[in-house]
């Protein structure tokens, strides 16, 4: 059987064991002991403590490497987007991996025997943990590998690099030899980070512009972007942009860089010119993460709420400012069960995304109604009344009722964590 992607291959009984039942129990005490080595936390009490501080050092790190790539006292031209993104994975996947253990720990506990597919692998820092078997580095290095092939292609053709040659040839190594392809619906994670992508070569829109953004300026090209309804467009830097829209072979450079969605008369993409290109506001690297982060934060929160369809953030919000209410009783919470990786992972992009826009209300105010669905009622009540110094009037006298029930709620909580179980009203 498979339980939660783990393999359990037997269920051990502890009600009995006849004294003929040797073997079993030896059976069972190897399993046991390969599981041991299989996962680090089941060796001891004090490997588990140390496994748990050395995965929350790692966590830290990643996340301190993610603010110091896009750190405002740096200029905008030197953020890496590709290191800022593996950073980004690196501190998913150490999460994931230290769950992936407690859930093993939880099995074997149980009685559930585990098996692991290959041992837990040590590392000594962020840039060594390998994320689907390369570190980041190595996935950095294929980043250069690609922009090699395109000068390899260029090279055979025997041509010079003229703007249109170059971007070819970048086209020809990614969707055609590499097989780079945008996945229309994002239902899979490995759509939604980097190197799963240049892995599986199926991704989102923005990173499959990242790549290209990326390998482009290991060309010594400079790609830009901008969102252009629900597409993000890129095109290469140039003093004059008619010179895009150009069409030879059929198609416009612009058509090249940016393949079909041009061309669809449903995108507005399909509308651009030469002039209103020039309207639009060019994203800078911080806001290009922003909008991956973005991606993130809305992936994870529909697998969290994937069993509560139609789930909304701010469904809450509309509930407690319904003047029918009584306002001196506290309501028990009502918080509908989600996903709690899932959840997590969400909450996680959303801070990484509050980094770059620490002043963006509507950003604050779903990070504080994700922490109020993860039932962390203290952090949501102090995220929502910072959210209220920022947002609109009307916004925050949404927000204010929410707040003051959610801290109410959260006096209980602690009131009932010292045994007191009668209900709480306001006088």
């Amino acid at each position: 059987k498979n339980i939660h992607g783990i393999s359990v291959y037997s269920l051990i009984r502890y009600d009995h064991h006849h004294h003929h039942d040797h073997k079993d129990l030896r059976r069972w005490r190897s399993r046991t002991t390969a599981a041991a080595s299989a996962y680090p936390l089941f060796s001891n009490p004090k490997a588990s403590s140390s496994r748990h501080k050395f995965y929350q050092e790692a966590l830290k790190t990643a996340r301190d490497k993610f603010a110091g790539e896009i750190s405002f006292q740096s200029e905008d031209k030197d953020v890496s987007l590709a290191k800022a993104l593996l950073y980004v994975a690196a501190e998913d996947e150490t999460f994931m991996v230290f769950n992936r253990e407690m859930d093993a720990c939880s099995f074997l506990n149980e009685g559930i025997n585990v098996c692991s597919s290959s041992n837990a692998r040590e590392w000594d820092s962020v840039e060594q943990m390998p994320l689907d078997g390369k570190t980041i580095s190595e996935w950095l290095s294929e980043l250069d590998a690609i922009a090699k092939e395109v000068e390899a292609e260029l090279v055979s053709r025997d041509i010079g690099c003229h703007l249109v040659e170059v971007l070819q040839a970048v086209n020809l190594v990614l969707f055609e030899l590499r097989g780079f392809k945008r996945s229309p619906v994002l239902v899979d994670s490995k759509h939604s980070y980097l190197h799963l992508v240049l892995s599986s070569g199926c991704g989102s829109a923005i990173l499959l512009s990242i790549i290209y953004i990326e390998v482009c300026r290991r060309l010594g090209l400079t790609i830009v972007g901008s969102r252009v309804g629900e597409d993000f467009l890129i095109w290469p830097q140039t003093t004059y942009p008619e010179e895009l829209f150009k069409v030879t072979s059929g198609h416009s450079l612009f058509a090249v860089v940016n393949g079909r969605c041009v061309e669809d008369p449903r995108s507005m993409a399909s509308d651009l010119t030469g002039s209103s290109l020039l309207g639009l506001e060019i994203a800078s690297n911080r806001d290009i993460v922003g909008i991956a982060l973005a991606n993130l934060i809305r992936f994870h929160w529909k697998c969290a709420s994937r069993s509560n369809l139609g789930l909304m953030l701010t469904s809450p919000l509309r509930h407690a400012h319904n003047a029918d209410e009584k306002p001196n009783k506290i309501d028990k919470p009502n918080v509908p069960l989600l996903r709690p990786q899932d959840l997590k992972l969400a909450i996680m992009a959303s801070e990484r995304l509050l980094i770059l826009q620490p002043h963006n209300w509507a950003l604050r105010r779903d990070h504080g109604m994700m922490l109020y669905y993860n039932r962390e009622y203290g952090k949501a009540v102090q995220e929502l009344s910072i959210c209220m110094a920022f947002a609109p009037e009307e916004e925050a006298e949404l927000l204010e009722p929410f707040v003051e029930k959610l801290h109410l709620m959260r006096l209980e909580s602690s009131w009932k964590s010292l045994g007191h179980t009668a209900s709480m009203t306001v006088k």
